[in-house]
């Protein structure tokens, strides 16, 4: 495929945590191609913190807007708008929102090693 495609996002999946998923739809989408990562958008409300999450992919999350602290193996870090976070595959990961309104952040993930 030379062409640019509009890939929808499949519908929202909300958690026990508040957190909502929105995954993109790339095998629903007519004409999508099967690229090498896969993507969502999510949210988490004010005070909420996401289950822990462990998977053997690696994964970029960039936050949207918000303020939040993440948490992934040892170490705790503050993330703001515009700030990127990378977590190998299996390493435990979470976010707390810290904020007072939506943390919202983009997720791509994808299988491969880390990077160099």
């Amino acid at each position: 495929m030379t062409q640019p495609a509009r890939i929808a996002y499949q519908t929202p999946e909300p958690y026990d945590s508040g957190m909502v998923v929105e995954e993109v739809a790339r095998d629903g989408t007519p004409g999508a191609p099967r690229w090498p990562f896969q993507a969502a958008r999510f949210e988490v409300p004010p005070g909420a913190t996401t289950e822990l999450d462990v998977h053997d992919v690696a994964e970029l999350w960039m936050v949207r807007a918000g303020q939040g602290t993440v948490r992934s193996g040892d170490t705790t870090l503050e993330v703001g708008p515009g700030e990127m976070v990378y977590f190998a595959g299996r390493v435990p990961h979470q976010v707390t929102n810290t904020g007072t309104g939506q943390l919202r952040l983009f997720s791509v993930w994808w299988n491969g090693g880390a990077p160099s």
